[in-house]
């Protein structure tokens, strides 16, 4: 299963929603919309946790995303809600086939006190792909988010052949402006020269928390393979840090290690595993 599944080509912009509040020391799903092809899990909670933290997983009913594809969703946590969200598996992004290709949008909206751990799977950039993805997070006052962001390259023949191109957009908002814009355009043919070979790439970004860059920066060197470089925006108490892997399993541990540093940087104690 992917993070956000297919329609048919020519259809309609397919949009979700999911909205958190918290009561009584406990967040909860307030609010959801998820037609077809998206779908989620119920929340969980898990122990060890920052209190009342609720976990939930997008799932979909669909085998991947498709050219014509036109994606968007909306998570909002109100003030004081805790949320971690995260994907079943990694999103397939099938060979466009010279078609137009995928957009997905994603709109992250975390109020004043509210936390947010963002953390979909990796996108598959199969041969021929074309991905237009954007991801824009509105931060209020006090807010802190864990944002998860990657990519890797796939031919299923196995002969390297290249996907077509990609587009992603990385915006953070704060209560004074835009804080960070992180933007790439590359090309399948690009990629090997543009990364040193390396088949896979990513980052993980904090805000409302720069300190946990040294953490997130160790965790990462502790991941054999990777190649990976921290930025630490203190003006605007964000961190970031971008890696380079060899491969899928190697991305997955880099990306589990990143957000396990970051979050225990933030908490206080480590967090609680989750299963996929």
């Amino acid at each position: 299963m992917n993070a956000l599944g297919g329609i048919s080509l020519g259809a309609r912009p397919v949009s979700a929603a999911l909205h958190f509040r918290a009561l009584g020391g406990r967040t909860y799903l307030a609010r959801q919309f998820t037609p077809h092809p998206f779908h989620i899990t119920r929340p969980f909670y898990h122990p060890g946790d920052p209190a009342g933290m609720a976990t939930l997983y997008l799932q979909s009913s669909s085998g991947g995303v498709y050219s014509g594809d036109d994606l968007s969703l909306d998570i909002r946590v109100e003030a004081e809600a805790q949320v971690h969200v995260t994907t079943q598996a990694s999103t397939i992004v099938h060979d466009a086939r010279g078609r137009t290709g995928v957009t997905q949008a994603v709109s992250l909206n975390v109020a004043e006190g509210a936390r947010l751990d963002y953390l979909p799977d990796p996108a598959i950039l199969m041969t021929g792909s074309k991905l237009c993805n954007r991801v824009t997070a509105t931060l209020g006052r006090q807010a802190r988010v864990i944002l998860g962001d990657a990519q890797l390259c796939h031919d299923p023949e196995g002969r390297a052949r290249p996907f077509s191109w990609i587009e992603n957009e990385i915006e953070l908002i704060g209560p004074g402006g835009t804080d960070l814009l992180d933007r790439f355009e590359l090309s399948g043919t690009e990629w090997p020269a543009r990364t040193g070979g390396f088949a896979c790439s990513g980052m993980m970004i904090v805000a409302g928390y720069a300190d946990a860059g040294a953490a997130m920066q160790r965790a990462a060197d502790n991941v054999p393979g990777i190649y990976a470089g921290l930025s630490v925006f203190s003006d605007r108490n964000i961190a970031l840090i971008r890696f380079l892997a060899p491969d899928g399993a190697a991305l997955s541990k880099v990306m589990t290690a990143t957000w396990h540093a970051a979050a225990t940087a933030l908490d206080g104690h480590p967090p609680a595993e989750r299963r996929k």
